[in-house]
């Protein structure tokens, strides 16, 4: 309690979310009476989006102990589950089960056994799941298996889902379809405004026995508004920190410039400048910003100038005309600096020849060569089945010089067809073949005489 004095432990601000210190803001307030219909009523799924720090996590432990009386509650915090046993061991874990040394089918048949059972909470199983963006999409569609359990037409499996925007983006997969289908209260929480954050800070302080307009003004409340942008987590930071120093210091109340100071010390800024020097010109060129308080309200332009310049140009440099022309000076003069880099060294072009389809590419026009041998043999072709060339025959082009016969003389001296075997040429023939060095076996000579004789023939005729 309050006893005149504040000190370092005294915290009506905490870092942690707790149940006492729930502030029914707007958007919060509404988020928790519109999921506490569809919990009770049973209508289905609820889902909850918001930014960091507007309150998923202090919205979700206090409907847990809204109805903590009315169903068995199990909060599962840490949404780093990678696999559906670690999901149904931390189900029977925040149930109070037996979850070790089982597997993913004994795990599922333990909490459906427990589900059936009642176990002095007839309506059921509140399932509150925080930071849920981060449970891969299996997971997901096994909470949703899970809260399709029903008993004599009413859900066994109460179930709600925190979460920040990419949880949103994550329901509009179309493997979640039939998820998406079931949520009935989708609830978007937001970061407070100027008049539910000074409401806050002051019912704090009330509520921690302190004087909560004395030891917090109104002014020092909009500083802590401009700071945090209203953001729950960010106001309980610079309050506290606010407080310490104003402990360290002996100060009985909190001033803009000790938000400020505070502000600045917790997110490793430089420590502000006094108002009243604040308004002479640097001598380095550095760019100074306003004071943490909305210039509307000040009912003064706003301090954005850079020091170092030369103000001969400008009639009047608090004017926001002169400023304007000033910065205006500035780009001109750096784009007549600047330089592209291609113009930094020697520029290098780069020249594809046109491909050629292989498909379109001309040809050179084909020699036909005609064979006379071959368009003979098409004409008459061999009786007995085989061509001269099976027997060994080569054309006269390609074959050497023999000293002991040439077909292309026996050609030219051929002038009758040879009937019986008793020409020169046949007697030639039998010389050749019956040589003692090529001593053909008797079955082949005749064979041989015959093609020889066909041959001949079809010379003599082309």
């Amino acid at each position: 309690m309050y006893n005149g004095n504040f000190g370092p432990d005294w915290r009506p601000f905490a870092s942690v979310p707790l149940v006492d210190h729930y502030f029914p803001a707007s958007a919060i307030d509404s988020a928790r009476k519109n999921l506490s219909r569809c919990i009770e009523r049973g209508e289905g799924p609820g889902m909850v989006v918001g930014p960091s720090g507007t309150g998923k996590t202090m919205l979700c432990l206090t409907l847990a102990e809204q109805f903590r009386n009315d169903f068995q509650v199990a909060m599962l915090a840490s949404g780093r589950l990678g696999t559906r046993r670690a999901l149904l061991q931390a189900i029977l874990y925040e149930l109070g089960r037996p979850y070790r040394d089982m597997d993913e089918g004994e795990l599922r048949l333990a909490l459906i056994d427990y589900l059936h059972g009642g176990n002095g909470n007839p309506k059921g199983m509140l399932l509150m799941v925080d930071e849920a963006h981060t449970l891969p999409i299996r997971l997901l569609e096994e909470i949703r298996l899970m809260s399709n359990m029903a008993c004599e037409g009413r859900p066994l499996m109460r179930l709600v889902l925190a979460g920040g925007p990419a949880l949103e983006e994550r329901f509009a997969n179309p493997k979640l379809d039939s998820f998406s289908q079931r949520l009935s209260a989708r609830c978007y929480l937001e970061a407070f405004n100027r008049t539910e954050t000074c409401n806050y800070i002051q019912s704090r302080i009330t509520a921690e026995g302190g004087p909560g307009g004395e030891l917090f003004p109104d002014d020092a409340c909009n500083s802590v508004y401009h700071a945090s942008g209203g953001v729950p987590r960010l106001i309980n930071q610079v309050c506290d920190h606010v407080l310490l120093l104003a402990f360290v210091d002996g100060r009985r109340s909190i001033s803009p410039l000790d938000v400020e100071e505070a502000w600045s010390d917790l997110q490793q800024l430089p420590v502000p400048c006094p108002t009243e020097t604040s308004s002479k010109p640097a001598e380095s060129g550095v760019i100074e910003f306003g004071s943490l308080d909305d210039a509307a309200e000040q009912n003064a332009p706003v301090a954005f100038r850079v020091a170092g310049l030369d103000d001969d140009e400008c009639a009047d440099d608090s004017e926001p005309a002169g400023q304007i022309h000033r910065i205006k000076r500035l780009l001109a003069e750096a784009e007549d600096d600047f330089q592209p880099a291609g113009s930094i060294g020697p520029e290098v072009e780069l020249n594809f020849e046109e491909q050629i389809h292989p498909f379109q590419e001309k040809y050179e026009e084909e020699e036909i060569v005609a064979d006379r041998y071959a368009a003979a043999r098409a004409k008459q072709p061999l009786t007995f089945g085989t061509s001269a060339y099976a027997v060994g025959y080569e054309p006269p082009a390609a074959r050497r010089p023999s000293s002991n016969f040439c077909i292309a003389e026996a050609a030219e001296r051929f002038e009758g067809e040879c009937e019986g075997g008793e020409c020169e040429d046949c007697t030639a023939i039998e010389a050749v073949e019956d040589a003692p060095t090529s001593a053909p076996p008797p079955a082949s000579v005749e064979q041989r005489r015959h093609e020889y004789r066909q041959l001949f023939s079809r010379l003599r005729r082309s």
